[in-house]
């Protein structure tokens, strides 16, 4: 489904993608880099698992999640909540002051004025997701939980699946059952991805903007009409 965004339209739902979207480059690598940069003796085991992992993954033979999860034991082991959190409010503070896209912020900011509910949906974990989306006044952020134990240690898988793809639609539908006020706007929902991967997702919106997009996306946006855009 798609239509212009010139056309009049009542408040809806504008649902955001977060990374290479809403900001110039990936967040998971970047925060992972902030835990290991002070500490060399981890590189190298960090990046063979991680490398190792991603191969697989590219093969087929484990799930995308493994890839994250490898990356975040190596990195993070034995991190308490409050300092996950602590670091995750410092990487969203310095992301909004120099890591969004200019034009995100005006979509942002359009769809507030116009009374729209903003959402953003992404694969990036809570403690980045929510921080960011707190700084954007953002009303709902569905993003990848970090586990903790009852002593608030980081455990070693995350506490939801990885909200990767087809994945999104699922915790979409979620936050819609969970808040059912947001029902009376799922017939004008407005998506915005940089990637083919959420196709899923561009499929439930009425309004579906590629922004910076891959190859794929960029090629089936040109099939279906989709605008395109470059912030």
């Amino acid at each position: 489904m798609s239509a212009s965004l010139t056309d009049e339209v009542t408040p809806g739902l504008a649902v955001f993608d977060l990374d290479y979207t809403l900001t110039k480059r990936g967040t998971w690598g970047r925060f992972v880099w902030s835990w290991v940069k002070f500490r060399p003796h981890i590189w190298l085991p960090l990046l063979l698992s991680a490398g190792w992992t991603q191969w697989k993954y590219k093969r087929g033979l484990c799930p995308r999640v493994d890839v994250k999860r490898k990356m975040m034991c190596w990195a993070m082991a034995g991190a308490s909540r409050d300092k996950l959190f602590s670091k995750g409010q410092l990487f969203a503070q310095r992301e909004f002051a120099n890591g969004l896209r200019p034009g995100a912020l005006e979509a942002v900011k359009m769809h507030r004025d116009q009374g729209d509910i903003l959402v953003m949906i992404s694969a990036a974990v809570d403690v980045i997701a929510e921080p960011i989306g707190e700084l954007l006044k953002f009303d709902y952020v569905i993003s990848t939980e970090m586990g903790f134990d009852d002593c608030n240690i980081l455990k070693s898988n995350f506490n939801t699946p990885n909200c990767y793809g087809g994945q999104k639609v699922d915790c979409f539908n979620s936050l819609i059952d969970e808040n059912p006020v947001l029902k009376q706007y799922i017939t004008n929902i407005t998506f915005y991805s940089d990637s083919y991967s959420d196709l899923a997702m561009f499929r439930l919106a009425n309004v579906c903007v590629a922004i910076h997009p891959d190859r794929k996306l960029s090629q089936h946006a040109s099939e279906e009409g989709w605008r395109i855009s470059h912030w």
